[in-house]
């Protein structure tokens, strides 16, 4: 992605974007509110993010203003670049472009030179267009969109940790992680739709709503099912004061299965009827290294405080020794 940008610009702050089709299905529904101008060609090729009701209102008039916008989408077309957003804020007015895949900084730099006059244009149009008594208003509702949205980014980054913390350090864990899965999509969920109504309580029929509705269905339902895996298997395992039942197993065969960047470590074990993957029982680097084939360990079994079974894998001989 690349930034172009001009100062000064008038001390004014929304936010135009590409219009697509959810922008036009959430208002269409309500649940949304489009800030319109009454160009045709404006309304259908831009999404206004902006809530500051004068602002909107100024905007409609500003004709030359529009035209300088599209002229900046055009620019984009002509040179092979997709038009990201355009964002006025803190006396800036700057477009982000996104280059082709294929196409070399050493060829962008020419097209990104072409965008600064059109950004000049822009400002001295919003300049001459646009009223003091539509200038430095703040967005009300942009820092309730962003302490959403952190809310929805911090539950998947929690959730890739403890993605994390899974593969390298799968045992002590559920026999069935289907059955844990099951547990925290649906717990996943519940959390979403809550999120879902506070974010439409908290910010109503704005420009933004959707977009942050959007944002919450795409990492906020990922990430609070990951976070809620991490947290019920700890759970599940952590207060179950439940007795072990102890199964003395011998380790049959090792195998390690090496990808870009990882190494994942099963023993195949004999002694215990569960179930076990093909390749055997994924444990720790730690503990496959330190057992070879031919070795007893003890694989305790326990039924779960939220009634998911779960084991972990023993190498203490004096424990092996006292099981049946």
């Amino acid at each position: 992605m690349e930034r172009i940008g001009y100062y000064p610009a008038p001390d004014v702050e929304f936010r135009v974007k590409v219009r697509r089709w959810w922008d036009v299905l959430f208002t269409t529904i309500g649940l949304s509110v489009a800030c319109r101008t009454g160009n045709t060609e404006f309304d259908r090729t831009f999404y206004l993010v902006a809530d500051q009701a004068p602002l909107c209102r100024t905007l409609k008039a500003c004709g030359t203003t529009q035209e300088a916008m599209l002229r900046i989408y055009r620019e984009c077309e002509a040179n092979g670049l997709r038009f990201r957003q355009l964002r006025i804020r803190c006396e800036r007015v700057w477009v982000e472009v996104v280059a082709q895949r294929r196409r070399s900084r050493s060829r962008l730099s020419a097209p990104l030179k072409a965008f600064v006059p059109l950004l000049r244009e822009l400002s001295e149009a919003m300049e001459s267009e646009i009223p003091e008594t539509a200038r430095g208003q703040k967005d009300p509702l942009a820092w309730k969109a962003v302490l959403i949205v952190s809310i929805s980014s911090a539950m998947l980054i929690t959730g890739f940790l403890f993605l994390h913390q899974r593969i390298f350090w799968p045992l002590p864990g559920p026999i069935r992680a289907s059955e844990m899965v099951s547990l925290s999509i649906s717990t996943g969920i519940v959390v979403f739709a809550l999120l879902a109504a506070v974010t439409i309580a908290w910010l109503g029929r704005t420009s933004r709503t959707h977009l942050v509705l959007i944002e919450l269905a795409l990492a906020g339902l990922i990430g609070a099912a990951m976070t809620s895996y991490g947290l019920l298997r700890d759970v599940n395992m952590s207060f179950d004061r439940s007795s072990a039942l102890g199964h003395p197993v011998e380790v049959r065969d090792k195998t390690a299965e090496r990808g870009r960047g990882y190494t994942l470590h099963y023993l195949k074990l004999s002694g215990w009827d569960g179930p076990q993957e093909k390749r055997g029982i994924r444990v720790d680097r730690w503990l496959y290294h330190s057992v070879r084939a031919g070795d007893r360990l003890l694989l305790e079994e326990y039924p779960g405080r939220l009634g998911v079974p779960w084991i972990r894998l023993d190498t203490d001989r004096s424990k092996i020794a006292q099981s049946p």
